[in-house]
């Protein structure tokens, strides 16, 4: 009798321990890779380097000058590349568009911001696989007050296509569903003068699913490089800069001035 209410008494003491213990379950994650195909050309504008500083300088009051540019080299610096040198589309371009399309879903729309955490596309950019540059200029409006039409030089890749690896939780939604919305996605599109913009470029369809572990590693690890980005230059480090000007200029939302037009190049 002794032994047994032992027993009872270290299974009662355990089954204490286990009702009082905190069980944490881990996401159910899975990963699905698919291959994109451009339907209508993809069109770039990059901030650049120059540009930004070229902004910052004007809105300190500090000397800029514009100087003449060659058509090459404003395409080249519109060009969007990844530290490896790969032209490269934004993941959250791609994620945005994923989103978008799941906010006009009525089963979809009720996970709302919580829809972001199940979805999660790998690496800091999709490197792009082209047929060719076609260099394009195209006469558009300043935003400012002098809204005087002015010439845009600026990349547009044919024939497009990339490869993205998306880590999803599996226990909130179902891989069919991703590939749903990354088609749907592909109607919202990329890049300049998508029809999200009115425009009709950087369309593109899922092309096929990536079933080989190879290749998935292989498109994670091409991926993996981020975009270039712009630095503050040494200059400003210790510049009194006024935040709401630095706000306007990373948005796009450019004041009218010399170095405008230069910037939105």
């Amino acid at each position: 009798m002794a032994k047994k209410a032992q027993q009872v008494s270290k299974g009662m003491a355990t089954a204490a321990r286990t009702a009082g213990s905190l069980i944490i379950e881990q996401p159910k994650r899975a990963r699905l890779g698919l291959e994109i195909l451009g339907t209508a050309d993809l069109i770039q504008n990059r901030f650049s380097q120059k540009s930004f500083e070229q902004m910052l300088r004007k809105h300190m009051g500090l000397s800029t000058h514009r100087e003449a540019k060659k058509p090459r080299d404003i395409i080249a610096s519109a060009t969007i590349l990844n530290t490896s040198g790969r032209v490269c589309i934004p993941p959250q371009a791609i994620k945005a568009g994923m989103l978008l399309v799941a906010s006009k879903d009525e089963t979809l729309k009720k996970f709302g911001r919580m829809l972001r955490t199940y979805i999660y596309i790998e690496g800091e950019s999709i490197p792009i696989d082209f047929e060719s540059m076609i260099p394009r200029v195209d006469m558009v409006k300043n935003s400012g007050l002098n809204r005087v039409p002015e010439e845009r030089f600026r990349p547009s890749f044919r024939n497009w296509k990339a490869r993205l690896t998306i880590q999803y939780d599996e226990s909130k939604i179902r891989p069919q569903t991703i590939v749903n919305l990354l088609f749907g996605a592909g109607d919202v599109g990329v890049g300049e003068w998508r029809p999200q913009n009115n425009g009709t470029y950087g369309t593109y369809t899922v092309s096929r699913s990536i079933e080989s572990s190879k290749e998935l590693a292989e498109v994670r690890a091409l991926c993996a490089p981020p975009i270039q980005s712009l630095t503050v230059p040494e200059w400003a480090l210790d510049a009194d800069i006024d935040m709401d000007v630095l706000a306007k200029i990373m948005a796009g939302e450019h004041v009218s001035s010399d170095c405008t037009a230069e910037a939105a190049e």
